[in-house]
């Protein structure tokens, strides 16, 4: 038996989470926990909320709450949504916790202890007309390393690499847009430098690319190659831990990413007090098997700053497996916050199963940086197919034959065949292959395999047609339902760590209840075995649904694009009742209007009215026009204004008042 220690990202508490989030980190984590579970190991598997950092007080700002009701606010959401997932944390805590305020001071005066920080004089952002230091996130500009535009100031979306306070390119504040001054602090800097060495060695130990994925290493190397920079731990009014130094100002913080992943030893010792453990066994013993699992927009600061930092205190195991998965798009594009343009993952599980949902994005995690795509219409090709039609209409197949031709009672083999042997060997050899890519956490593998497994019993059960040797040779017939109802309690242990709801009414369908991953290779249901009445595992999802899904998905980010103004925005507009004095018919159905705005003030107007309304009808209307708009040459003639109209599809319909009023009065 190996203790393993499983961590999964922090989840960031300022937003509910997607279904992009336990694609890439929440999903493979649990199914590798559960596997581990199953193979008897000494397992901890603990996440916990991300509660520190500018965003979130510049959110809870704008929210009206404190920064701690903001976090516990989206931390409760988060861990009930998982919960929903059926992601089986051992422990669920938070990094805003005095367990993890204790263990990050005393990181950060080990680390000073042993001449890893040091203080030198930086330049820091203040907003002026804020009268504030901005933190990183409240700073954008152009990244230095790429070019890349619109970039927070601490770490670039686009080629991935940190960036130090004062690096970045055009900046300006988020909260005014204005371009901030400089000012010059001391903070207190990470040596991060000085462990290139050790970090290169380390990162390469791992000869296999079993643990460490080779993908991965190699991008990290070269940036280790290019030279690593010392870190900034420092942050001027932030939300955060303190700095626990005595030559610290008032007003220093630490950066949440120093605090970040040490949560994860936080709430390892948050679990320890309630199970009367010892969390030691689990960091600091070198046969503690620590595993990461994380998605590749973390990568900098999971096999850099993380490991650099443990070296530094020289107290900690170092990790000895990550595991690394690309970004999820939506429908082809990259999935985006504000446009709406992502499945929220409370809103998934409320209209499917859990385990629909953990199916289908099972196929995507391969342990690989590269990125996967969620398309509703695969999402029901997958279930429909590969779950409904494939695995639960086996199983249905299986189990209501026994229902009806053997009183429910597994029956007793005899004398079996080549084919049965064949098929013995495979559910023998399964668990074993199987285990492999648990280990590895390719789930993708995994899954491809099980389905693979289960057209193979489909065909042997076909193949056998025990409807016909029921009387024609009962002993065959008895073979071939005793060796499908034992794959089906083999293939139910091979699948519970991805669908461990429909694995487990499996089983209670077959009455037992395997005890560990190596029951999959032994024939547990014994002739005579009582066995329930067969119950569909799952269901089919109509075609209709996917379509509204899709059509949904873009409404809400139609939607989106339609901000919120203020009043004073609309007191911008000049808008006017007018009367139009000429109408002129020009090309491809636009016509040219006059229309009067004001006693002694004409507008030329080119509006594309000609299918809804013919120009000689139009001369003497009175109707709305927006006045001040900027002028736009349109077939040669310079456009002054707009007709307001209601659209609905082709139809046009003009604007008018209800009643006589006169021209040029204001609309508000």
């Amino acid at each position: 038996m190996s203790r393993i220690l499983i961590t999964s990202a922090l989840p960031y508490a300022n937003g509910d989470l997607h279904i992009g989030h336990v694609s890439s980190t929440y999903i493979p984590a649990d199914a590798y926990a559960r596997f581990c579970r199953l193979k008897q190991h000494d397992v901890v598997f603990v996440c916990g909320s991300d509660d520190h950092g500018t965003p979130i007080s510049v959110a809870a700002r704008e929210a009206g709450r404190t920064p701690l009701e903001h976090v516990d606010y989206y931390r409760e959401r988060q861990l009930n949504d998982l919960k929903a997932l059926n992601i089986s944390f051992d422990n669920y805590y938070k990094t805003h916790s005095e367990e993890n305020r204790e263990i990050t001071e005393h990181f950060l005066l080990k680390l000073r202890e042993k001449g890893y920080i040091y203080q030198k004089e930086v330049e820091e952002f203040y907003c002026e007309k804020d009268k504030t230091y901005l933190p990183d996130r409240m700073i954008k500009g152009t990244c230095p390393h790429c070019g890349a535009e619109d970039q927070y100031s601490d770490a670039c979306e686009v080629c991935g690499r940190t960036i130090e306070p004062g690096e970045i390119l055009k900046p300006y504040c988020i909260l005014c847009g204005e371009r901030p001054v400089t000012r010059r602090e001391k903070h207190f800097i990470f040596k991060l430098s000085v462990f290139s060495d050790r970090l290169h060695q380390w990162l390469t130990s791992d000869k296999t690319g079993k643990n460490f994925p080779k993908d991965v290493v190699n991008y990290v190397v070269q940036w280790i190659k290019s030279g690593l920079q010392d870190w900034d731990i420092t942050r001027e009014d932030y939300w955060g831990f303190k700095l626990p130094y005595h030559d610290a100002k008032e007003n220093q913080y630490v950066y949440v990413w120093f605090d970040a992943p040490i949560g994860y030893i936080a709430s390892t010792i948050n679990w320890s007090k309630k199970n009367k453990a010892n969390w030691e066994d689990y960091w600091k013993r070198e046969d503690s098997f620590i595993t990461h699992f994380i998605g590749k927009d973390i990568i900098y600061h999971h096999f850099l700053f993380w490991p650099a930092m443990l070296m530094g205190t020289g107290e900690i195991t170092l990790p000895k497996k990550y595991v690394v998965n690309g970004y999820l798009t939506l429908e082809g594009l990259k999935m985006s916050k504000s446009r709406k343009w992502l499945i929220p993952l409370n809103y998934i599980l409320q209209r499917y199963p859990a385990d629909y949902v953990r199916f289908y994005l099972a196929f995507k995690a391969a342990n690989t940086i590269k990125d996967n795509n969620f398309s509703w219409e695969e999402f029901q090709e997958r279930i429909n197919g590969d779950l409904v039609d494939n695995i639960g209409n086996f199983v249905h197949r299986i189990l209501h034959f026994i229902n009806n031709r053997y009183d429910s009672k597994i029956p007793e083999p005899s004398d079996f065949d080549e084919q049965d042997r064949e098929f013995i060997q495979l559910i023998k050899a399964a668990p074993d292959e199987l285990a492999t890519y648990y280990e590895e956490c390719d789930l993708s593998k995994a899954i491809k395999r099980i389905i693979e497994l289960f057209k193979f019993a489909n065909s042997y059960f076909s193949a056998k047609e025990p409807w016909k040797t029921i009387k024609e040779n009962p002993k065959q017939a008895k073979n071939t339902l005793y060796l499908c109802a034992n794959f089906l309690l083999s293939a139910s242990i091979l699948l519970y760590p991805i669908i461990p709801q429909s694995a487990e009414k499996l089983q209670k369908l077959l009455e037992t209840k395997p005890e560990n991953w190596d029951a999959a290779k032994e024939f547990l249901l014994k002739p005579e075995h009582q066995i329930q009445k067969a119950e569909p595992l799952f269901e089919k999802i109509p075609k209709e649904e996917i379509i509204k899904e899709i059509e949904t998905l873009k409404q809400q980010t139609e939607q989106a694009g339609k901000k919120e103004v203020d009043i004073s925005e609309f007191d911008k507009l000049d808008i006017r009742i007018g009367e139009i004095i000429s109408a002129k018919q020009l090309q491809g159905n636009l016509i040219h209007i006059i229309v009067k705005t004001e006693p002694n003030k004409q507008l030329n107007i080119v509006g594309k009215l000609g299918e809804n309304y013919k120009s000689q009808e139009l001369k003497g209307r009175k109707v709305t026009v927006l006045t001040n708009l900027k002028p736009k040459k349109i077939q040669g003639i310079l456009s002054e204004g707009m007709l307001l109209a209601a659209i609905d599809g082709e139809k046009i319909s003009l604007l008018v008042p209800d009643k006589d009023v006169e021209t040029g009065s204001k609309v508000k």
